[in-house]
């Protein structure tokens, strides 16, 4: 046993000076080699060629040292007058440059500044999408002759960390989209959105139901697979397509005792009568006990919500609709129902007491100041009809006057935090009304009423029922599967 430990001994001690031999031997070729190598860069940085080299990068160095010094005591001698500035103009012109140069040079620096910043605006948002998707867009602002449904369009993808991709299930098309039909908001789509979204096409629908499969890396609040609706301003992309990308901000969770179909007409005409509501009417959210309510249009989607709120809240519902409205109009709550045929709508208005608010939600037109003076001192008057823009109007000189206001303030709003999705109906839509309408839709004190489902292919007699005088209600819905062989519009009452 000692000999074989001993010779183990023996044997560990010669493999030690091997390694130790092996490591001197790699040490002095590293040293040679270093040596070697600095040597040749000493025999190269004193060569002629490389002296010369040193001697042009030298001069550059000094000569960019005394441009800044230039600089530097120019600018803090420089005195700039408008009357200087002016002058020197007024040299070049009569002096240095003849006219058709300067007008060159003018014409170069303009020209050059628009295609810069339009490279810039556009540059990051060119598409290289392959796969595809079936929506219904607009090609044309001729009305709803220009409406169709697509099969090629660009199927969207998550591209900010708080995005969802939703798989849209039912989608609504409002009074606002035939609107858009015509050019509404074409202005604002074009300085708010970016890429495709700027132009035509468009893709309609304001709200909609979907199902979330994609996430992005900062959200928090959903999970693939979660059932949600949203709303969306009249400027932004619409949700009338298989799938749709929105921040998580704009989403809620939707109602679980409704369908998809029903569910999806509540976002957006759920916001505008909400809004009228609590913000800009004498009511209070909550409370509209004592007050006298007339809503004109009670069969319209948001007529039909503000007669359940404000019978919600305890208030007197009087509403305005055709004949063939009053059952539903009833059922949902109102007291009492004024019909829109050819009776005097002046002395029916005189059988009742006054109103401590008035809504016009659309329908029939009607003079505006017949309603008011049915008010009580210090009543509200409310509109809830798609307001006339004039930025859609405006020509070259006062649009682009009009665009560099909305972008000074979308600056101004960035610095502070806002978000940028405030501007006009979008003010209107934000996920704490959302919530507190599916709220109440989960509780059974919320009802939807569905009208009629059209079919996909059917989409222009779908947007001629909107404006039909003789609808229950005066918007559609679509519910869109995946693979929209379920394509469905369906009418709603709210």
């Amino acid at each position: 046993m000692d000999e074989i430990w001993f010779y183990l001994s023996n044997q560990y001690e010669t493999l030690q000076i091997q390694t130790s031999l092996v490591a001197q031997q790699g040490q002095q070729w590293v040293i040679a080699w270093l040596t070697h190598a600095r040597q040749l860069l000493y025999k190269l940085y004193n060569d002629q060629y490389m002296q010369n080299t040193k001697d042009i990068i030298q001069n550059i160095l000094a000569w960019i040292e005394r441009t800044c010094k230039e600089l530097q005591f120019q600018y803090y001698n420089a005195h700039f007058t408008v009357k200087g500035f002016y002058r020197q103009i007024e040299n070049l012109y009569n002096n240095e440059v003849s006219r058709r140069e300067l007008a060159f040079c003018l014409a170069g620096l303009f020209v050059g500044t628009l295609i810069g910043y339009y490279a810039g605006i556009n540059w990051g948002h060119i598409s290289h999408h392959m796969h595809h998707m079936k929506a219904i867009i607009c090609h044309h602002y001729i009305g709803i002759e220009g409406v169709s449904m697509i099969e090629d369009a660009e199927m969207p993808v998550i591209q900010r960390s708080n995005e969802l991709l939703i798989q849209v299930k039912a989608a609504s098309v409002n009074v606002v989209d035939i609107k858009i039909c015509y050019g509404y908001s074409k202005i604002y789509r074009r300085l708010l959105n970016s890429g495709r979204h700027k132009e035509l096409p468009i893709t309609l629908g304001r709200d909609c139901t979907g199902v979330v499969v994609g996430i992005g890396q900062s959200v928090i609040n959903f999970d693939i697979g979660d059932e949600v609706f949203l709303a969306v301003p009249s400027w932004a992309p619409g949700t009338m397509a298989e799938y749709i990308v929105v921040p998580e901000t704009q989403v809620v969770k939707r109602p679980k005792l409704f369908t998809f179909e029903a569910s999806a007409s509540l976002p957006y005409s759920g916001c505008l009568a909400w809004d009228a509501l609590v913000n800009r009417s004498t009511i209070q959210e909550g409370n509209a006990k004592g007050k006298r309510v007339l809503i004109y249009g009670g069969n319209t989607p948001v007529g039909c919500i503000l007669t359940q709120l404000v019978k919600l809240w305890g208030g007197h519902v009087v509403t305005m609709c055709r004949q063939n409205a009053i059952p539903v109009s009833k059922a949902l709550g109102a007291d009492d129902v004024i019909p829109l045929n050819n009776s005097d709508i002046v002395k029916e208005l005189q059988l009742h007491d006054k109103f401590d608010a008035i809504f016009y939600t659309g329908g029939q037109s009607i003079d505006e100041y017949i309603l008011r003076k049915r008010l009580v001192p210090y009543g509200s008057y409310v509109t809830t009809v798609p307001e006339q823009l004039t930025s859609d109007s405006f020509g070259f000189i006062f649009g682009s006057i009009f665009a560099g206001c909305v972008r000074i303030k979308l600056l101004i709003q960035y610095m502070f935090g806002f978000n940028m999705h405030q501007w006009k109906e979008g003010s209107k839509i934000n996920v704490t009304c959302l919530q507190a309408l599916c709220d109440l839709a989960d509780a059974d004190q919320l009802q939807i009423v569905v009208d009629r489902v059209y079919g996909p292919h059917n989409i222009e007699q779908a947007l001629h029922h909107i404006i039909d005088p003789n609808a229950i209600v005066t918007s559609n819905h679509c519910q869109i599967p995946s693979k929209i062989t379920k394509f469905y519009t369906s009418q709603k009452c709210n």
